[in-house]
């Protein structure tokens, strides 16, 4: 099912009900600042569950977390250094994924088959996530949709695909394939894991923080 919302006042009503379908174990496709992401209730064992499957991942893969905003994330990390969360607070919402040590307060779904507890962390720059996240105020597991080794951008091709498997997919029209840029943030450094969407605009920033928290 294919679902249409305002392009820059996206419907409150339609996201509520995204929302709790969301909280029953419900799957979605979004678009987002990058592609076009599957997402589930990051607290949901079956949605989880069932990404895997309907991307045939292996369980050891991780999925990334959505987050509304640098706070909601905070809650879900080991430690984050002060310049690293400056650094964060610059450059987000956007397309970068930033890979930290996930602490206890992950939701196990999200991390139950996770060897190094590690976990890739999104905020995303598109209304309609940004809006859903406002309301469904938790964190939503997801990976990106793609078939045959290639990124899905168009809403049909979508449809055709994952209309079946999913409870729904957010028209955001054709959308330009363009990875997140991906960044590891240690306790002491940052470091470039993927050139993505947006590094053009940070790698000047890109450096070590060893010291710079001392």
């Amino acid at each position: 099912m294919i679902i249409y919302l305002h392009p820059d006042n996206p419907e409150i009503r339609k996201l509520k009900q995204i929302s709790e379908q969301l909280k029953d174990g419900g799957i979605f496709i979004f678009p987002t600042d990058t592609v076009y992401a599957i997402i589930a209730d990051a607290n949901s064992k079956s949605a989880v569950e069932k990404i895997y499957s309907i991307k045939k991942l292996p369980k050891d893969k991780p999925l990334s977390l959505l987050c509304k905003d640098i706070s909601m994330a905070s809650h879900f990390i080991e430690y984050l250094p002060n310049s690293a969360y400056r650094f964060m607070k610059r450059v987000t919402p956007g397309p970068f994924t930033f890979v930290l040590k996930a602490n206890k307060n992950l939701p196990k779904p999200s991390i139950a088959h996770h060897k190094d507890k590690q976990i890739g962390i999104r905020i995303p720059n598109h209304i309609y996530l940004q809006e859903l996240l406002n309301i469904h105020d938790a964190p939503l597991t997801s990976t990106s949709a793609f078939s045959n080794d290639e990124f899905i951008i168009d809403i049909d091709d979508l449809e055709t695909i994952y209309g079946q498997l999913v409870n729904g997919i957010v028209d955001g029209g054709i959308v330009k394939t363009e990875l997140s840029t991906i960044l590891q943030i240690t306790d002491d450094s940052i470091v470039l894991i993927r050139a993505g969407k947006g590094y053009e605009t940070i790698q000047n920033e890109i450096q070590t923080l060893e010291g710079s928290d001392s």
